[in-house]
């Protein structure tokens, strides 16, 4: 299979957690300039992001209407800023993102960036005119189930995406994993442990994984010390 390679870069507490009280503690400064800085020496031409993650950063707390925008009479994908130097991917299978823009905005840097919705045939008609209507590209995962291996074909080969930085929550984390869609993973551990059930992880599970999970195995390749207490740790899947 002709698909991008894709890193799995993540901040996360000592117990895997990502999200939570500890990441509003200070100090955090010298472990999220790491990450940052180590997300640009990948080269990646692309960010793909979950749907939580994505409205946060991107379109803040709007809600999702789409009323009064036109559905489309068909499901194809449609495709649109193909040219484009770098992509931010949206993982949203049930068309959940209320867009207000074609670009991606609110972050330094993407200003020539296009975006790409990789999303499901359970995404209503009028959430699919509604990104045609922003010239937002999208690709549909078709069939019973959502998997991401056809759309990662053609993020290659239509789009030409050579490297994916995956930074998304645990549920689309897990849906490249079972289908062993990740080449490596990179991990900023801040010194923090969060024992609250509430919070999510790295990698979760949910009732829609349809076929049993099978553990992907990973080789440590690298790893540093970031000052004060934190830790960088880098791996190759086996």
């Amino acid at each position: 299979m002709n698909r991008p390679e894709v890193i799995c870069h993540m901040v996360s507490t000592i117990d895997g957690k990502i999200a939570g009280e500890s990441f509003g503690a200070e100090g955090l400064g010298p472990y999220l300039e790491f990450y940052g800085k180590k997300k640009q020496t990948f080269k990646a031409n692309a960010t793909a992001y979950g749907a939580s993650t994505t409205k946060e950063i991107f379109v803040g707390k709007g809600k999702e209407n789409f009323k009064g925008t036109t559905p489309v009479t068909d499901e194809s994908d449609f495709i649109c800023g193909e040219d484009a130097p770098y992509f931010v991917i949206a993982i949203d299978p049930l068309g959940e993102i209320p867009w207000k823009s074609g670009k991606p905005e609110g972050r330094q840097g993407l200003e020539e960036a296009r975006i790409i919705v990789i999303t499901s045939t359970k995404a209503s008609k009028e959430y699919l005119g509604l990104l045609r209507e922003k010239e937002i590209a999208y690709l549909i995962s078709r069939g019973s189930e959502f998997r991401l291996s056809e759309p990662l074909e053609k993020l290659e080969s239509i789009f030409g995406i050579e490297r994916i930085s995956l930074q998304a929550g645990g549920l689309v984390n897990s849906t490249f994993a079972n289908e062993k869609l990740i080449d490596k993973l990179s991990l900023v551990v801040i010194p923090f442990v969060d024992s609250s059930s509430s919070v999510p992880t790295t990698f979760e599970t949910g009732s829609f994984f349809k076929h049993p999970i099978s553990p992907l195995e990973f080789k440590l390749k690298e790893m540093q010390k970031i000052e004060p207490d934190g830790l960088w740790l880098f791996y190759e899947r086996k």
